[in-house]
């Protein structure tokens, strides 16, 4: 029971991190990138979270060694069916997931399904990823005691 709580509470401060602290990560990057257009903000943000994502997830289980990381991606992908169903029955359902659906400006309920859903999984995914990365590399690696 105990470990089922660690391991729950270990995949909520990965999910932080992951949405989180990838968005905190991105926006000091972001503002050295200039962009003009929609379709390039829209870009340069997918790039963003990706990258940022699978850098944190890669040192966070580096750091943290903690399987919960590699499974933070099934909360996000839960979030993101329950808003798909939310909006199946409105027009454009997978132009509103990415971001796309306005042409020139982002209307306000086409930035609130892509912030709101589509950036989350996009962040837990690649931190995911990272973070088996991660555990592929320094799996394998043995530290020896002093003297050897």
């Amino acid at each position: 029971m105990l470990r089922n709580l660690k391991f729950c509470g270990a995949l909520l401060i990965n999910l932080l991190v992951a949405v989180v602290g990838t968005a905190i990560l991105d926006t000091g990057v972001r503002r050295v990138i200039p962009t003009h257009t929609v379709s390039a903000i829209v870009w340069k943000e997918i790039i963003l979270s990706v990258v940022c994502a699978a850098f944190l997830g890669f040192f966070m289980w580096r750091t943290w060694r903690s399987a919960a990381a590699k499974w933070v991606w099934v909360l996000t992908a839960i979030w993101f069916v329950f808003g798909y169903l939310t909006i199946e029955g409105s027009a454009n359902v997978w132009g509103r997931f990415s971001g796309f659906s306005s042409g020139s400006v982002l209307s306000g309920p086409d930035v609130r399904t892509f912030f709101g859903f589509t950036i989350p999984l996009i962040r837990a995914v690649s931190y995911s990823i990272g973070a088996y990365i991660s555990a592929l590399v320094y799996h394998g690696r043995i530290s020896l005691p002093d003297g050897c």
